[in-house]
């Protein structure tokens, strides 16, 4: 285990016009499973081959256990990396491979065996050691994979995008696999994903990136409930949070509220909180996702900042535990998450509960959170 820990990371390729990555500023306890998230292009992988050695950068450092090894040879940084493509010598056996940087090391034949039986056990590849790599599923080689990187015992273990090649069902299976060996080895772990919920359940932090740049850094539910802007408001979850432009007005009481057009003969009423008191008459966006948006129960006894809203359902997306509903707001798609018993088809009007509580403000013009 060690610390991490990248200080103003600026790096741009020759002949580029921009730089890939803008001054990255992101510290890693030991035993931490930070996973970096953002679109394609964001630089999250240029990011892990910069830590691994793989690609050099301009200016800034890169400290493991606070000693900088931005000059160190990828071989000395004592970083292991588990890759998208498993990345297995196919002329070697499972053995052969999991040996392979054991003996690069000049350990004795008695303890590689020794690591080779302890990490097969703890991936359960025993039954595979005499295998060759064309011999395994997708499953079976990214094992192989995390047991090569597991036996070396590094300081610390990066992965960029190790399931991104298997099967839904698969992904489902390794990701708890991988979740346990964390567990169970407290390593320290930087892990690329493009996928929500490999994010969300083996993440202790999350750093999103966009264009090079750092926006947030964070807990699952610091991201998810509390994002800074817009963007990665909508980057996580899935469906992605809805957003509705309103504008603030006070009402008889002097609580602040919204009139939004549903498609209805009238505009509808939205609470809102008491904070935007102070934003009388200005345009603001509300960002509330689809579970906070559910169908009324009879025995819904609306709260403060609950809003009922009449909604024509355009599109219905079964999903098993629950239903995505389409409805219309402000001319705009709305997202909402109702249980699959509910006996609503498409075209037909329902009411639904909206939780003002659960929404975050942003500005309309710097996108960032109020």
């Amino acid at each position: 285990m060690a610390t991490l820990q990248m200080k103003k990371i600026r790096k741009t390729y020759r002949n580029a016009e921009q730089e890939t990555l803008k001054g990255i500023d992101i510290s890693i306890k030991s035993g931490e499973f930070l996973i970096l998230v953002g679109p394609s292009g964001c630089g999250k992988s240029t990011l892990m081959n910069t830590i691994a050695g793989l690609e050099e950068i301009n200016s800034g450092e890169i400290l493991i256990d606070n000693i900088d090894v931005a000059e160190v040879e990828p071989k000395d940084r004592d970083i292991a990396m588990v890759f998208q493509s498993y990345a297995l010598y196919p002329n070697m056996t499972v053995r052969g491979n999991i040996e392979f940087a054991l003996k690069i090391r000049k350990m004795s034949k008695t303890m590689i065996n020794q690591e080779v039986d302890r990490v097969a056990k703890l991936l359960q590849i025993e039954d595979l050691l005499e295998r060759k790599p064309a011999q395994l599923s997708g499953g079976q080689k990214q094992r192989v994979a995390m047991g090569r990187a597991l036996a070396r015992k590094p300081k610390i273990y990066l992965f960029d995008e190790p399931l991104s090649n298997l099967d839904a069902k698969l992904r489902v299976e390794m990701r708890t696999q991988i979740k346990q060996l964390h567990q169970k080895l407290n390593t320290t772990i930087v892990y690329v994903t493009h996928d929500q919920i490999e994010t969300m359940t083996l993440a202790d932090r999350i750093a999103v990136m966009r264009d090079g740049e750092l926006l947030q850094l964070g807990t699952p539910k610091e991201i998810y409930d509390c994002p800074n802007d817009m963007f990665v408001a909508g980057f996580m979850g899935s469906p992605s949070m809805n957003f509705i432009e309103i504008t603030v007005s006070l009402n008889d009481r002097e609580q602040p509220a919204a009139f939004v057009n549903t498609g209805s003969k009238y505009p509808q009423q939205i609470l809102l909180p008491i904070a935007l008191r102070e934003r009388d008459g200005e345009r603001v966006i509300m960002g509330i996702r689809p579970e906070n948006i559910t169908e009324m129960k009879s025995s819904s006894n609306p709260a403060n900042l609950t809003s009922i809203l009449d909604l024509r359902i355009d599109v219905l997306e079964p999903t098993g535990a629950d239903t995505i509903a389409i409805a219309q707001i402000e001319g705009k798609k709305l997202a909402c998450r109702i249980s699959p018993e509910c006996n609503v088809k498409v075209g037909d009007k329902m009411s639904v509960e909206l939780d003002v509580t659960k929404a975050v403000f942003f500005d309309p013009v710097t996108t960032n959170r109020l």
